[in-house]
Order: C-alpha cells, then sequence, then structure tokens
C-alpha cells in the first residue's frame, strides 16, 4: 500500500520513503529496512539541506544540486544515492560539476561562464576568477530573474534588452551592459555611455 506522504520508492527494499523529523526514512523500517538519509547530510560541503523536492529527484537518479563553497561562491555538481560500505548515503561528483552548458566567455580571464544556483559564473572560480552576473541583479529595479538567454546574449553582444519598472508603476524596456566589476549595469539613458568590457579589462 502506497504510503500518502511518499517521495519514493526506497533504494533499498521498495517500500516508499516519507520525510521524518530531520531526516528522510524508509516506510519498511518495520520489516527491517534501515534506510535513512539525513536533511543535513551535504551540510559539511556547503548544502544546508536536501529538500522534498530534491529527495523525489534523487529517488529517481542523479540529480544536481547547489553548493556554496568556503570563498561564497555558488556551484552546481550531480549527486546520487549510493550505498558506500554498507550505508546509503548522498554521494556527490565533483568532477561532473565542470561538464555544465557553457554560455559564453568570461570578459575577465576568458574562461567559461556556466549557471550557478544564484548567478551565471566564471568556471575558473577556483583560480581566482571572481566574475559573475547574478540572476537577481534587476530584482531593486522590479526586474524579473535574469534568464539564461539573457545571460547567453549579454556575453555574446556585450548588451541585452531588459524589462523593469518604472517609479509610476508602468514597465521600461532598457539597455543591461555586461560590466567586468558587477557583472551587468543597467543603462538608463545614452549620456551613460557604452564601452566594450573586454577593451575596459585590458586597458587597466
Amino acid at each position: 500500500m502506497k504510503h500518502s506522504g511518499s517521495l519514493g520508492p526506497c533504494p533499498a527494499c521498495g517500500e516508499d520513503i516519507v520525510a521524518r523529523s530531520g531526516f528522510y526514512g524508509c516506510s519498511g523500517f518495520a520489516q527491517g529496512c534501515d534506510f535513512t538519509l539525513s536533511l543535513h547530510a551535504l551540510a559539511s560541503i556547503g548544502h544546508y539541506q536536501i529538500s522534498a523536492k530534491q529527495m523525489r529527484k534523487l529517488l529517481k537518479g542523479p540529480t544536481q544540486m547547489g553548493f556554496r563553497t568556503s570563498s561564497g561562491v555558488e556551484r552546481i555538481f550531480t549527486v546520487e544515492l549510493k550505498k558506500i560500505d554498507g550505508r546509503w548515503r548522498a554521494w556527490v561528483d565533483f568532477d561532473a560539476g565542470s561538464e555544465l552548458e557553457v554560455l559564453g566567455e568570461c570578459p575577465l580571464c576568458g574562461g567559461d561562464v556556466v549557471e550557478t544556483p544564484l548567478s551565471y559564473g566564471c568556471s575558473r572560480w577556483e583560480e581566482g576568477c571572481e566574475f559573475a552576473i547574478f540572476k537577481n541583479s534587476l530584482k531593486r529595479f522590479g526586474g524579473k530573474m535574469l534568464s539564461k538567454q539573457k545571460a547567453r546574449k549579454l556575453l555574446a553582444d556585450g548588451e541585452t534588452e531588459v524589462v523593469i519598472r518604472r517609479f509610476d508603476g508602468g514597465e521600461r524596456s532598457v539597455p543591461l551592459l555586461l560590466d567586468t566589476t558587477y557583472g551587468c549595469r543597467v543603462l538608463f539613458n545614452d549620456r551613460e555611455g557604452r564601452s566594450d568590457p573586454k577593451t575596459e579589462e585590458r586597458q587597466q
């Protein structure tokens, strides 16, 4: 009988996995199944809590999750459930984390820009490059989260069009420019000027 709060089948016995207090466990524990996984199983390496939605995906197979490194950079790695030394664990494939879709070239160092949970950032972060276009860059102007398509165009052309909110509550379309310091910046009027961020960096 399927449990009403089932997140998916237990990888150990096939019974239902359900959320308990602080962990996910098997509904077949009374029959001897000892599968458990703490909500905070990955907290020590930068992923504070495994959500119910993420657990559903894990029970279906490998899934990607966001991790915050000690330097504060967000990265995405593949996670899957594996039985290691007799216990089921959330195993992180750190090598697969580098196999992400490349959105463009970093204007600072020439590395690949890839998507992370909070931004579109340089893949050479471990080498010290801090370039990132934050997805919520337009939030303070009443704009939407920056999409992957917008980020790709921004990296390719140095500019893209976005919609922000006017003071009267209406909307207006404005240019969003690539910026080596802040990732991107809104051009409110042409008097502010456009410049090539790559040229700017070479001149510094």
